[in-house]
């Protein structure tokens, strides 16, 4: 009897042992599936900053952007914000700084507005990033050039950087005419229409920035499209 006492008690305690160890890692399994998921969320992204332009742009660009939020700043890679950042053509370069854990500051720098152009019967912002730019977002862009003819934005910036070179005024030009051939005439502001070669831009170039510069200069019309010719006229 005494025997069977002591079996029971042993049984007992040993019911006892197996409850509390259960027990025990029931509770931490919980508590190492919580730090887990506290780890993960730690690096969830909460916040996006958006900077360099406009205020009103920014916080656009910054709600656009809000789909990212809670996701791990760690996927969170240049390229998925490289992908974003293209759907802004007024944006000319970028920089991403990644404050950790859970913070991404966009530093943004909008593209200069080099001249008008008309696409579609709708008027265009030139970019110095070489993109058309729809205009609604701006303003203080009537005085820029306008641009005529069939060109790529890319060989009217490769033109413009020609013109910086040469000392022209650029702020002095008024139209731009881009032909089939190649050619290029440029209007000025006082209405002088300047009529260049179809190579040798450079030299052409430096010798109008001479004839306007010139007090006695009186023609609205320099034409340099014959090599080695300059022709002044008025019309």
């Amino acid at each position: 009897m005494i025997g069977l006492l002591k079996m029971r008690h042993y049984i007992d305690k040993k019911k006892i042992f197996l409850f509390l160890f259960l027990t025990l890692f029931f509770l931490s399994s919980i508590n190492s599936q919580l730090f887990v998921e506290k780890k993960k969320s730690f690096y969830d992204l909460k916040s996006i900053e958006v900077i360099g332009l406009d205020n009103t742009i920014n916080l656009e660009i910054e709600k656009n952007l809000n789909f990212l939020k809670n996701t791990n700043i760690f996927f969170v890679d240049r390229e998925i914000l490289k992908d974003q950042m293209s759907k802004y053509n007024y944006i000319e370069n970028y920089n991403i700084i990644k404050l950790y854990p859970s913070k991404i500051i966009l530093e943004l720098k909008q593209a200069d507005f080099l001249a008008r152009t008309i696409e579609n019967n709708e008027i265009f912002l030139i970019g110095s990033n070489s993109k058309l730019i729809n205009t609604e977002k701006f303003s203080n862009y009537e005085d820029l050039p306008m641009v005529f003819g069939k060109f790529t934005t890319e060989k009217f910036v490769s033109f413009k950087k020609i013109i910086n070179k040469s000392g022209l005024e650029y702020d002095k030009i008024k139209e731009i005419f881009f032909y089939p051939s190649g050619r290029i005439d440029i209007k000025n502001k006082d209405n002088v229409l300047i009529k260049f070669p179809l190579k040798n831009l450079d030299a052409a170039l430096n010798q109008v920035n001479k004839l306007l510069n010139n007090k006695n200069f009186s023609n609205n019309v320099i034409d340099l499209r014959v090599s080695n010719q300059l022709i002044l006229s008025n019309e």
